[in-house]
């Protein structure tokens, strides 16, 4: 098995379109920027994606995972 890091939403979107995207983390960092925006941009659709674990730090950091 090969894992690679992507980043940058049309990127991951082209991944997760193509079917590639097998495990999702996420790293929340505490800190409100006023005006949402889209994770990853528009257009990738629904994804169901099953929690596999979660941890958290001193420093308030929250990573999530998920499996695709």
């Amino acid at each position: 098995m090969t894992r690679v890091y992507i980043d940058g939403g049309q990127t991951i979107r082209s991944f997760v379109a193509a079917g590639l995207v097998r495990r999702v983390i996420v790293t929340l960092i505490p800190v409100l920027l006023g005006h949402g925006r889209p994770l990853w941009g528009h257009g990738a659709g629904d994804v169901d994606l099953t929690l596999v674990a979660a941890r958290h730090w001193d420093n308030g950091f929250v990573q999530v995972e998920y499996r695709a």
